[in-house]
């Protein structure tokens, strides 16, 4: 399994944007990928205000959405699959090839390949990890980080550290990830309409790394660990996709008929 480097990767630091968005540029690239229209990207970005995400397939009964508007936390759906993720204090990653670019161009050996790439990363931070073998743990609480899914990161302990989530559309895989720095993720359950253990099932970056670890260090070391294993440059989103994920954030990812939708 490998990168083919046919193409160079766009490496792009968004900064923060709020849920509906961030949720729409990833389709915008998806989208204009698929009309070769567009390079590939690992796109790294935060959330502005905390928002939890939810998977394609998750009902919207698991969350307590008044709740949420109470605390001013969004809620999004994502176009993959998994649970539910607070993302407050972390950085996400987001990668997107076509099938032109990887083979071969399967599920499994993708995730495992974008595993390397993460654990390449914490290494440059001195964490050491690993990729999970096995699903373990309560596999139907609605928290995504109550337990690690087989090819996700994980601590050797066996606390999940990094949570992914991938879909395959008209020849285009995206996978994207919550990398929490801090434990903040956990203050989900608050939002949960049933308790999850996440806390005892996960961990974050400081924790492990056993020391205060900045948003810039895991930016940079992100880079470096991606670059060993994708053709990265520095660049930029292009005007038609900001302007396609504009119009996907305002009639598509901020309404109640994507977000409550099942």
């Amino acid at each position: 399994m490998s990168y083919l480097n046919k193409r160079k990767v766009r490496f792009v630091y968004s900064g923060y944007s709020d849920g509906y968005t961030n949720m729409s540029i990833d389709e915008a690239v998806m989208i204009k990928l698929h009309k070769n229209q567009s390079l590939p990207i690992l796109r790294i970005y935060k959330w502005d205000p905390p928002t939890i995400s939810i998977g394609y397939f998750q009902k919207s009964e698991d969350i307590n959405f008044d709740r949420c508007k109470e605390d001013g936390i969004l809620v999004v759906r994502r176009l993959t699959g998994g649970r539910a993720v607070l993302h407050d204090i972390e950085l996400t990653y987001s990668i997107i090839f076509t099938k032109d670019d990887f083979s071969p161009f399967k599920k499994k050996e993708m995730f495992q390949y974008i595993a390397k790439a993460l654990t390449a990363s914490l290494e440059e931070l001195g964490v050491n990890a690993k990729m999970a073998e096995k699903s373990r743990g309560d596999l139907k609480s609605a928290n995504c980080f109550a337990s690690p899914a087989q090819y996700e990161i994980e601590t050797p302990e066996k606390q999940k550290l990094i949570g992914s989530a991938q879909v395959i559309k008209d020849g285009v895989m995206l996978q994207h990830g919550a990398i929490p720095i801090t434990t903040a993720y956990s203050r989900i359950d608050r939002y949960l309409n049933k308790d999850s253990g996440a806390i005892k099932s996960s961990s974050a970056i400081a924790e492990v790394s056993g020391k205060k670890i900045s948003e810039s260090e895991l930016l940079h070391a992100l880079k470096r660990g991606f670059s060993h294993y994708f053709p990265l440059f520095d660049s930029t989103l292009t005007d038609e996709e900001e302007e396609l994920a504009h119009y996907l954030a305002k009639t598509k990812y901020s309404t109640d008929e994507w977000n409550k939708k099942r």
